[in-house]
Parts: C-alpha cells; sequence; structure tokens
C-alpha cells in the first residue's frame, strides 16, 4: 500500500490523499526564549480510510478535512508554484561547512534555521564539524525543505529519515513528510522532495504550495 501512496491536487477543490497515508497533528516544541526546537506528535486522526480529502480553500468547518466549502464563492485556487527543480531555483551558499541550498520560495518561516545565538547561514561560514552538524540538525527540522546541505558537491542532499505521513501543523500547512508524490490538478507532478508543506489557508501566492501567508492572516484553523 504504502507505494500507492499520492496527494492529488483537485481543480477548484481539496486534496486527495490516497493509500492510506497516516494523518497527524503536529506542532513544534519551543523554548522558553520562542525558539523552535523539535517536533511533538500532538495526536494521530483515527484516519483507517484508504482514501479522503484535505481542505486547501480554508473555508471548511471541518479543518483538517474538505467540507465542500470551497464550492461557496470564488477562491484563488490556481497552482502558481515554479515547477522547476528545487536545485536549479535554490541559491548557494558554500563555506567550510560544506555547501548548503537555500530555497528562499519554499520559506514558511517555522524558524528552525537559527537561535538568538546562531543561523544556518553563519555557521556555513565556521570551521569544524560542529558547524556543520548544527546546520544539517537546523536544515533536517525544517518541515519545508527550504534548506538542504550537500555531502559532497555533485552528490544528493543529506535528508533525515521521514515516516510516509502528512502532519497537520497548527495554524499552519501541511507537512508531507517522506517524499508523498503530489500530482497536480493538471495531473503533472510536482517535484518528489522528502519534506514540502502544502497550504492550507488559500492564501499562499505558491500554491499548493505553503509561502507563510497564513501568518498575516492568523489563519484560523478551526
Amino acid at each position: 500500500m504504502t507505494d500507492e501512496m499520492r496527494i492529488q491536487v483537485m481543480r477548484g477543490g481539496p486534496y486527495v490523499v490516497s493509500g492510506g497515508v497516516p494523518l497527524k497533528e503536529m506542532a513544534p516544541v519551543r523554548t522558553l526564549n520562542d525558539e523552535p526546537v523539535a517536533w511533538h506528535e500532538l495526536r494521530e486522526f483515527d484516519e483507517s480510510r484508504d482514501m479522503y480529502a484535505l481542505c486547501r480553500c480554508g473555508r471548511s468547518n471541518d479543518k483538517p478535512y474538505c467540507d465542500g466549502s470551497h464550492a461557496n464563492g470564488e477562491w484563488p485556487e490556481a497552482e502558481t508554484a515554479d515547477r522547476g527543480p528545487m536545485a536549479a531555483r535554490a541559491g548557494r551558499v558554500e563555506g567550510p561547512a560544506g555547501v548548503m541550498l537555500d530555497d528562499e520560495s519554499l520559506c514558511i518561516g517555522a524558524g528552525f534555521c537559527g537561535t538568538r545565538t546562531a543561523n544556518a547561514w553563519d555557521l556555513m561560514g565556521e570551521e569544524g564539524g560542529d558547524a556543520r552538524e548544527r546546520v544539517a540538525d537546523m536544515a533536517a527540522m525544517c518541515p519545508s525543505g527550504r534548506l538542504a546541505l550537500l555531502a559532497r558537491e555533485g552528490e544528493a542532499p543529506v535528508e533525515p529519515e521521514l515516516p510516509r505521513e502528512i502532519g497537520v501543523v497548527p495554524g499552519g500547512p501541511l507537512w508531507v513528510r517522506g517524499g508523498i508524490p503530489v500530482e497536480s490538478a493538471d495531473g503533472a507532478p510536482w517535484e518528489a522532495l522528502n519534506r514540502r508543506t502544502l497550504c492550507r489557508c488559500g492564501a499562499s501566492a505558491a500554491k499548493p504550495f505553503c509561502d507563510g501567508a497564513h501568518g498575516d492572516l492568523h489563519f484560523d484553523e478551526r
């Protein structure tokens, strides 16, 4: 069943998830300084269906599920994200710690890329394995996949091992984990990535992906 997992963007409608994908609510763990440092599973939805639909217009009264509210008036549903590969679009940050890809278009403002005293970009300029390890940890915690560290020039990015599941982030996006395929409404596949975030507030300018617009809206997920 795992090989059948996929997410289909429906034209003018929801995300249709098939293949028995586990659905969980996941939230960042924060320090006393309000810095995100890890992820915590709040609950697992009792989702035994092989197929279900998740809201992407932001209007459903049964979030994260679709209740048909997308049909109650027009909303900006068009998929407008860049269809090119992340590696071609991303900037490159090179330093003693190696090479880091930075695709700012994927940023959702999750905040795992830095603390009050250090951030991934500064750490890339530091010598030593500790700096590289810290950058790798920061990148791995980022749900959207904005940052990716290359093991060596020309090799694939180092990625954390993630289970194939969808995380519902409170007040935020759907966190698609483990490389579950996402298919456009026109039938074309989006690039397969280990981590990515899908918009569910309906306001992203890079649909179907999240661009952090939920933060400006103070998105009410209930």
